[in-house]
């Protein structure tokens, strides 16, 4: 009876355990979507309004999800002038955020990219440069979600296959 909970606690882990990775790739697509937005809602602001990047930024921290600390620290630290250029505070500022962990390093490199060139540029360049990020983040998020289906399915499969694998070794 023992060894037979131990069991159902070690497969139903290892399933947990699958289950969790197929999750953070949903978390994945879900940011790379909020920041989709962000990007759409910078360039509307730039296009149309016209305002500081400071502003820019506050109005990102109401709207978002996963990334509104990011858009507070950026607008506070902006607002204090410490001296620094915006892309030193934008790559401080994603070393601390806890949601880069769901990112792929091929999305932190995008990240790192939209910081160098957002907010330091004439208005049309800017407006082109933003989209030209929108285009590459809307081609990152179908290519995560056309694999997430089958990445779910085997991360599942594997984490209950380990699952029985190690209660098999065991037992």
């Amino acid at each position: 009876m023992i060894k037979l909970i131990g069991v159902l606690f070690i497969v139903s882990g290892a399933i947990l355990a699958g289950h969790y990775f197929a999750e953070k790739s949903r978390i994945r697509i879900h940011i790379l979507e909020e920041l989709e937005q962000s990007l759409q809602f910078i360039y509307g602001e730039v296009e149309y309004s016209a305002e500081d990047i400071t502003e820019i930024f506050a109005k990102l921290s109401l709207r978002g999800r996963y990334c509104n600390d990011f858009w507070i620290r950026m607008h506070d630290i902006l607002l204090e002038n410490a001296g620094c250029s915006l892309y030193s505070i934008w790559t401080d500022e994603l070393n601390n955020s806890w949601w880069v962990k769901y990112l792929l390093y091929e999305d932190r490199l995008f990240l790192e990219e939209v910081g160098k060139n957002t907010g330091n540029l004439d208005r049309r360049s800017q407006l082109h440069t933003l989209e030209i990020f929108k285009n590459r983040i809307k081609g990152m998020i179908e290519a995560a979600k056309s694999g997430y289906k089958d990445k779910a399915r085997v991360c599942h499969a594997v984490g209950a296959a380990t699952g029985i694998f190690v209660s098999i070794l065991l037992v």
